[in-house]
Formats: structure tokens, sequence, C-alpha cells
């Protein structure tokens, strides 16, 4: 009987102090909105407030302010209207350099060769038709820093075109060659596909339009090249 009555008392004991102690919680945790933390929770709070790299927390592509970029581009250049008409499609190489003024704005100093060869051959006849562009641009990147970067653009500059005919008549040979510079613009369309931290895939269209006296010349250049970025 008295050791019925011993384990009766302690039981009471023991859920009265639960009891307490669960009463305390609830009446801290409405009085404060805090929620007591166990040593591992705290241990993982406190690894998850370390500081993380800037590229990490702000991902919006000011990574590449202030850096320089220089391009490799080969492209295929397709005549257009009257100069569609004569000459066939022509191709090239280009190189670009450029710096990042402010985020997603591209500022870039662009050249290349671009040489083209009649449609229709004639017998005893050679001719063809070349330029050379320098152009100053500048490029609008969407979604700087990403994987994928469409952008849009527009160049402007100078032409430095080059003809040449050669061949024999009655007998003697001639060679007769010309060059021009003209201005021109260039809007463009493409995208950049980061490959690395330091190379891009950049694959665009570029409209040509040339004004010369009285006529203008008009092409479209698809392409196609790698850059590095480097400078910081």
């Amino acid at each position: 009987m008295r050791r019925t009555l011993f384990l009766f008392v302690s039981l009471f004991v023991v859920l009265s102090l639960s009891i307490n102690a669960q009463m305390k919680l609830q009446l801290s945790q409405e009085l404060t909105g805090e929620r007591p933390t166990s040593f591992m929770e705290n241990n993982l709070e406190s690894n998850l407030k370390l500081e993380l790299p800037p590229e990490v927390t702000n991902p919006g592509g000011n990574e590449f302010l202030k850096m320089w970029f220089i391009g490799i581009l080969a492209d295929a250049t397709l005549p257009f209207g009257d100069f569609g008409e004569g000459w066939s499609t022509g191709f090239s190489g280009h190189v670009m350099v450029g710096y990042m003024i402010a985020r997603g704005l591209l500022l870039n100093l662009s050249s290349g060769y671009v040489t083209f060869s009649p449609k229709e051959s004639v017998e005893g006849y050679d001719a063809s038709f070349s330029w050379i562009p320098v152009l100053l641009g500048l490029n609008y990147i969407f979604n700087p820093g990403k994987k994928f970067m469409p952008f849009i653009g527009f160049g402007v500059g100078l032409y430095l075109i080059s003809s040449t005919v050669s061949g024999s008549l009655f007998g003697q040979t001639f060679d007769v060659s010309a060059t021009t510079t003209e201005f021109g613009i260039a809007p463009r369309l493409g995208a950049y596909f980061l490959l690395s931290a330091a190379m891009l895939l950049s694959i665009s269209a570029e409209y040509n339009m040339i004004f010369s006296e009285g006529s203008s010349i008009n092409a479209l250049g698809i392409m196609f090249g790698a850059m590095f970025a480097f400078g910081k």
C-alpha cells in the first residue's frame, strides 16, 4: 500500500513539473514571439550567416563591369538589292575589342575583311570586290552575367572599298582597280553564351548599309566566334 502511494505521488510530481515547464515555454513564445533553438539549429544558423562572394549575392552582371573583351569572328555576308544581283556571298574574318562601360552596355570597336566574287564569270576576265569596315559600336546586353545573354546593338563608321577588274582585250592585258572610303551603319542583334568566367560564344547578324554617291550597298553578315574577357 505504501509502495503504491509512493509511486503515485512521484508520478504526480513529475507530471506537474513537466506541465509547468511546458506552460512557461508557451508563455515565453507568446510574449516574445521567438522560438528557442537547439544547439544544432544555432550552429546551422551561424553558418548560413557567412558572407558570400559579391557575384553570388548580386548576380546582376556587375561582375562584367570595367572588363575588356577581345573577339575573333568569322562570317558569311549575303549581298542584297542591286549589289546582290552582281555579287555572290562573301566570306570574311573580324576582330573586335570591347569594354563594359555600364551594366549591360558594351562599347566596341570592330574591323574585318570581306571579299566577294562575281555571280557570273566571263571568260578572260577576273573581278573582285571587297571592303574593310572600321566600326564603333554599342551593344545593349540583356541578362548580363547569365549563361544566355541576347543583345541588340548599332555600329557606325567607315568602309574602305576596293574593286578590281583584270583581263585581256584585243591581245592587250589590263588591270583596273579602284578604292574609295564610304560612310555606313550596321544595326545588329545576337546573343552571347557564357562558356566560362573568361570565355563567351558569340552569334550575331549585322546588316551593313554603306552610303555612296547616288547609291547604297546593302549586305547581311552572319557572324560566329568567341570572345575572351580579361582585366578584372
